[in-house]
């Protein structure tokens, strides 16, 4: 259904930074995982989650009950149809695209209505330039001051002048306030274990590749002949892509667990707990 990438043509995703600067447009982590600094940002690891994680031995078995139930946050996606046409239009945004589409994902599973935020909004965080930024600094930014809504803030729009008045205070409505911080240091089978068991909660995963250079959203997992497949929603205007064999182990990811909630509206938290 999707167009996979393994081993043998990942090269093709590759493509020139579209930043000022040049520089990739996700860049590499600033703080390690489970420390004090990337608790500070809101980042949980899920060490303290032992009890939850799905064995390997499960790991097909969940995967398989996770589409059949239409649990992941694949289904919540397309069903609110926010993510229409999600392309970056040549901004190096990727790292503000990838994590606008978690949050929206994460308010899908939420039973949130359906609202299309805006990644530009975000661009505070980098002055307002076209430039690459890091993912965990940006989920702090968007824990602390949210993300607007396209009606505030246009896509490719990073001229404040043409943003609609009360924008920033509309954006507060859309705060990603927990997460999970997945240790991406560990075997393939580990970081598998830890993705699938926030994938199986309905809540999406902000990662990140360092050989692409590229962060965005992962949405589900297939299983293949023995092997998983990451589903990811990619902001180059492609949809959904599938990755397989090493390239398609992330090396950074985050997972949203819970939004923040609009006065007479009622949570439905769910996690590991």
């Amino acid at each position: 259904m999707y167009k996979l990438y393994d081993d043998t043509n990942w090269n093709e995703l590759v493509r020139r930074p579209a930043t000022e600067d040049g520089r990739p447009e996700c860049l590499p982590r600033t703080t390690k995982y489970a420390s004090p600094e990337a608790r500070a940002l809101g980042l949980v690891p899920m060490e303290e989650y032992p009890d939850a994680l799905i064995p390997w031995e499960k790991v097909q078995e969940t995967i398989e009950r996770c589409h059949r139930e239409k649990i992941f946050p694949l289904y919540h996606q397309e069903n609110a149809g926010v993510m229409k046409e999600w392309y970056q239009d040549g901004y190096g945004y990727c790292w503000a695209y990838g994590l606008t589409a978690a949050v929206m994902g994460c308010r899908a599973a939420e039973g949130q209505p359906p609202v299309r935020l805006s990644p530009f909004s975000l661009g505070w965080l980098v002055n307002w330039r076209n430039s690459g930024y890091y993912c965990d600094r940006a989920i702090a930014g968007a824990r602390e001051r949210g993300i607007a809504p396209v009606d505030y803030v246009p896509e490719y729009e990073l001229n404040r002048c043409r943003f609609k008045d009360g924008w920033e205070q509309e954006a507060k409505k859309y705060r990603p306030l927990e997460w999970w911080d997945v240790d991406t240091s560990r075997g393939q089978k580990d970081v598998i274990r830890q993705c699938l068991t926030i994938l199986a909660t309905g809540r999406p995963l902000y990662i990140a590749y360092n050989w692409w250079g590229h962060a965005l959203e992962c949405v589900g997992m297939r299983w293949d002949a023995g092997r998983v497949v990451w589903q990811v929603w990619n902001s180059h205007g492609d949809g959904v892509l599938e990755l397989a064999g090493s390239r398609g182990v992330p090396d950074e990811a985050y997972g949203v667990r819970a939004t923040s909630w609009g006065p007479g509206e009622t949570s439905e938290k769910g996690g590991p707990a």
